[in-house]
């Protein structure tokens, strides 16, 4: 740029193609001339539209849908001579029959939680909630004269329940 001092390490295109090379600005005056440039300055309203509808896809050539299928024979049936399909099908029953006999799986530390509330593992937070909510006022040192064991295991209780509640919610 006539004037400026600064060392001109940044491209900007003299052309929409590049093929008349490139301005070489500095960094301020760069971002002024990107701001002024248009890329489709020279084009036909209907020419700029349909390249950027053609930018979707890369502008590459495109068919209808459906235009290439019509070759494909339909009338010979899908064969699987090594059984894969087969197989797979096979397992994936297996693995709902397994989950469906086995209900749901907890972890080591939600089964921990379980045993510290005391309740048989379930699902059902609405019930985990009116048990935890009968333990606090059952363990809570202002019910228990400060008793230090029952502040011990109230502390064990709400960090059980908070361990089943982020699970479970």
């Amino acid at each position: 740029m006539p004037g400026c001092l600064e060392a001109g390490e940044f491209r900007a295109p003299k052309s929409r193609d590049g093929a008349a090379g490139y301005h070489m600005f500095c960094l301020d005056h760069v971002r002024e001339y990107n701001k002024s440039y248009n890329y489709f300055a020279d084009m036909e309203p209907d020419e700029a539209e349909t390249f950027q509808h053609s930018a979707a896809y890369g502008h590459r050539q495109t068919w209808p849908m459906g235009h290439r299928t019509a070759t494909m024979r339909t009338d010979v049936p899908f064969q699987d001579p090594f059984g894969f399909s087969d197989e797979v099908a096979r397992k994936k029953a297996v693995r709902e029959a397994e989950k469906a006999r086995q209900g749901r799986q907890y972890t080591a530390e939600q089964r921990a939680a379980f045993r510290t509330l005391d309740v048989d593992p379930t699902d059902d937070l609405h019930a985990l909630k009116r048990h935890y909510k009968q333990l606090v006022k059952r363990f809570h040192p202002d019910a228990n004269g400060g008793d230090r064991r029952a502040e011990d295991r109230l502390k064990n209780i709400n960090q059980a329940f908070s361990v089943l509640n982020a699970g479970l919610s």
